[in-house]
C-alpha cells in the first residue's frame, strides 16, 4: 500500500522534503534487495520525478547508494544504524540470552507486551537435537505465553483485575479465582510457568523485566520439552531466569522494536 506522504507533510517545503526523504529511506531499507525509482514511487505515492530528485540527493549524501538501477542503503545510513544498534541494548540483551540458553540448555527468548499479545523480540535457540525453535517477530496471544503471564502477574493492576485478564472471565468466577491463585503463586515464586496449550509436551518458565520507570512491559523465558523442565527443577530454573531478567533491567531493548 502506497504511503500518502504529501498529505502528512504539508506544513512547509522543508518539513515536506524531510518527510518525503524519510519515506524513501524507509521503503528502501525495508525492501532488502533495493528498489528502482519506479518501485519507490509506487511504494511511497510520490511522483517518479520527485523520487528521482530525492534519491539522487540521498546518494550524494551517502544515505543511499546505487547498484545499476536499484537504490540501496548507503554507507552513512549503515553507520548510523550500527550506532543506533549499539545504543539500543540489543547486543547486551543477546549476550544475556546466550548465557541463559547455555546455562539451561533451552531456547531463551525476550518478548514485550503489545495489547493482548506478546511480541517475541529476540531468541537464542537451544543446541540440543530436541528443542523449541524461537520465533523472533512472532506475536503470541497474551494468555498463551509464559512471558505474558509474568508481565500480567507483576504489572500494576490489582491481582483480581489481573486474574480477570488471564482467565478471560471479566468478572468473579471459578476461572478467575483459579487465575488469581496462579498469579499469587507466580508472585511468590518470582517466575511464571506455562505448559503450551497447543502442545502439552512443551513448557516455558518466564520472569518479568522491570523497566527504568518500574513499569513491566517485557519478560524473558526459556522454553523446552516438559521432560527437561520437570516440577522438581522449576525453582532452580526459575532462579536462573530471574537472574537473566535482572541483567536485562534498564536496557532500552523495547525502543529498538517500537515500530516492529
Amino acid at each position: 500500500m502506497a504511503q500518502d506522504v504529501g498529505a502528512k507533510a504539508s506544513r512547509g517545503p522543508e518539513i515536506q522534503s524531510v518527510a518525503r526523504a524519510s519515506a524513501v529511506l524507509g521503503v528502501v531499507v525495508d525492501s532488502g534487495d533495493g528498489l528502482t525509482t519506479t518501485e519507490i514511487a509506487k511504494a511511497t505515492g510520490l511522483t517518479v520525478s520527485t523520487v528521482h530528485r530525492l534519491a539522487h540527493t540521498l546518494v550524494a549524501g551517502n544515505l543511499l547508494c546505487r547498484d545499476a538501477e536499484r537504490f540501496l542503503p548507503g554507507p552513512l545510513l549503515l553507520r548510523l544504524a550500527r550506532k543506533a544498534l549499539g545504543a539500543s541494548g540489543v547486543p547486551e540483551a543477546a549476550d544475556v540470552l546466550k548465557e541463559l540458553a547455555d546455562r539451561t540448555g533451552e531456547t531463551a527468548s525476550i518478548g514485550m507486551r503489545r495489547g493482548d499479545e506478546v511480541l517475541v523480540l529476540l531468541s537464542v535457540p537451544s543446541t540440543r537435537a530436541l528443542r523449541y525453535i524461537g520465533r523472533p517477530g512472532a506475536r503470541v496471544p497474551l494468555l498463551e505465553s509464559a512471558i505474558g503471564c509474568a508481565i500480567v502477574a507483576f504489572g500494576s493492576d490489582p491481582v483480581q483485575q489481573a486474574a480477570e485478564v488471564l482467565s478471560r472471565a471479566g468478572a468473579a468466577g471459578p476461572e478467575s479465582w483459579a487465575a488469581e491463585v496462579d498469579l499469587l503463586a507466580t508472585q511468590f515464586r518470582g517466575y511464571a510457568v506455562l505448559d503450551d496449550p497447543h502442545d502439552p509436551a512443551l513448557r516455558a518458565v518466564a520472569a518479568p523485566v522491570v523497566g527504568a520507570s518500574e513499569h513491566v512491559r517485557m519478560g524473558v523465558e526459556i522454553q523446552g520439552p516438559t521432560s527437561r523442565l520437570p516440577d522438581e527443577r522449576l525453582d532452580a530454573l526459575g532462579s536462573v531466569v530471574r537472574a537473566a531478567a535482572d541483567a536485562l533491567e534498564g536496557l532500552p531493548v523495547s525502543l529498538a522494536f517500537s515500530d516492529f
